[in-house]
């Protein structure tokens, strides 16, 4: 039985003092079985999804302005697991959160870490991890393997004059985004948590919900272009088209048939 926020006491008091304190008053209220079922349809449909499936959903969900959800999300799809099983579900969306806030910003996936915290206090410590998966500062190792990860996502997207020029003439924001948000945070994931297919598919999925056209079509071009099937790529864009949809958010739907052939041809040359 999932565990009602609105009717618990402790998690009212914890959603209104920490995970809801931005939301508008005319906001949708959080729909337990619209969210689930989201991911069922996912992992139904597409089973190479179906162990980050969540992932998706919940930056999405803070993409479109609703950080609220990805708390009372991981509740309700973690009602009936072990601590282990917990765990490990936390981690993924822990690590979700965590690579995609330098593209979404930390103020939108904020409420979504206190959220799940929440959670936690309620249930115990056990159904989350405290492990760290990083060193507490940066280094060469990481800046090598930004910069490695970075030209293999973006090959064949066709962005390397713009790159150039961010590189002179915006050099510590270049900089700051290849060794920290792919070096650090990325790269790390990739190898501890996610596949690299999947981590770029929960970015894209970031960055789909931002409603960002032209980001949005550099990066379905490079999930397709790692491995990520067609197919679960549209199942992506269909989810978040739904999530927007939602949550009152305007959406342009991407042609990914047209974005699949670009990067094929790109790549093929």
């Amino acid at each position: 039985m999932t565990c009602d926020w609105d009717k618990d006491d402790f998690m009212s008091k914890w959603d209104a003092t920490y995970v809801a304190t931005n939301l508008k008053p005319d906001a949708t209220p959080y729909d337990g079985s619209f969210f689930i079922g989201l991911n069922d349809e996912l992992q139904d449909k597409r089973p190479e999804l179906k162990s980050f499936s969540y992932a998706i959903i919940a930056v999405a969900s803070c993409a479109v302005g609703r950080a609220d959800v990805v708390g009372r999300f991981f509740d309700d799809i973690t009602i009936n697991s072990t601590p282990d099983e917990s765990q490990k579900i936390f981690v993924r969306l822990r690590e979700a959160l965590t690579i995609v806030f330098p593209f979404l910003g930390l103020p939108t996936c904020i409420p979504g870490c206190y959220g799940m915290i929440g959670v936690l206090e309620r249930k115990g410590e056990a159904y989350g991890s405290t492990e760290n998966l990083r060193k507490t500062t940066m280094d060469e190792e990481n800046v090598r393997k930004g910069r490695e990860l970075r030209a293999k996502i973006y090959s064949g997207v066709g962005n390397s004059g713009i790159f150039s020029l961010m590189d002179k003439y915006f050099t510590d924001l270049f900089n700051a985004s290849t060794n920290f948000t792919w070096g650090y945070l990325i790269s790390k994931a990739n190898e501890e948590v996610f596949e690299m297919r999947q981590s770029h598919l929960v970015v894209a999925a970031a960055i789909t919900a931002l409603g960002v056209t032209r980001q949005t079509r550099s990066h379905i071009k490079a999930s397709i272009g790692i491995g990520n099937s067609v197919d679960a790529v549209k199942d992506m864009v269909s989810m978040v088209s739904k999530i927007a949809i939602w949550a009152g958010r305007p959406f342009s739907t991407p042609d990914v048939d047209a974005l699949a052939e670009q990067i094929k041809q790109a790549l093929a040359n």
